[in-house]
């Protein structure tokens, strides 16, 4: 073997052991990712997020836990938001926590005593896609880490970053999942706008793993007052 061909030998073996490098780097990234994304996150009892709806309207989530409610093992969530006048109404919902069907729906304005029954099915005549919006800590089957995404990271405004998987539905919307938030939305964009650049309508202001506690009690919760609605369903 001449100088020349052992030569060309050690430049190929370099250049084939750089592709071979490269190709562990990626692959080892990819089966990081893989782990990024896991699905909803199981929280504990306290945990909570924050999100901002629009410029001003403020959600607040919070997780309250299993209880038996209507002779049904459910885990029940906490919705605290802004309505017209700066009122605050606090809802609970409670979902079966095996099937995730909703069990019971109850509300207050913040500073009143009332706590009212909401019926499911009015909920649902009234707003199609009432199901669908409610808060969960089973994964919906279109945020299946199964599902196509992408990667990305976020950070709120109080400095904590999440690794996140990027979903885009039927409907031309990026919905930002993350299995380190309670309830998993961290970010959705729009892209039917004119510019088609993503108009952010919804994003996480801040989250927590617990220190929330309910203010609507267990006994208020149970006690709700039912209200007559007119039969819409006719």
């Amino acid at each position: 073997m001449n100088k020349k061909t052992y030569k060309n030998l050690i430049i190929l073996s370099i250049g084939l052991a750089l592709v071979l490098i490269l190709m562990i780097v990626l692959f080892a990234r990819n089966r990081g990712n893989q782990n990024i994304y896991t699905g909803f996150l199981k929280p504990k009892e306290g945990a909570w997020s924050e999100i901002m709806n629009g410029a001003e309207d403020i959600q607040r989530l919070s997780y309250l836990g299993e209880k038996i409610v209507d002779n049904t093992p459910a885990y029940g969530v906490e919705i605290e938001s802004i309505i017209s006048g700066n009122k605050t109404t606090i809802t609970q919902v409670w979902r079966d926590k095996t099937s995730n069907e909703v069990v019971k729906i109850v509300s207050k304005l913040e500073g009143e005593n009332e706590v009212i029954c909401i019926g499911h099915s009015l909920m649902n005549i009234l707003i199609p896609s009432f199901d669908s919006s409610l808060p969960s800590i089973i994964t919906p089957e279109k945020y299946n880490p199964n599902n196509k995404y992408t990667y990305s990271t976020f950070t709120t405004n109080t400095g904590k970053t999440v690794q996140a998987a990027k979903f885009v539905d039927e409907n031309n919307m990026e919905i930002w999942i993350s299995s380190e938030v309670p309830f998993g939305i961290v970010k959705v964009l729009d892209f039917n706008n004119e510019a088609g650049n993503g108009e952010i309508i919804a994003y996480l202001k801040n989250f927590g793993l617990s220190g929330a506690k309910p203010k609507i009690s267990e006994l208020e919760m149970l006690n709700c007052k039912k209200m007559n609605f007119p039969n819409l369903a006719k």
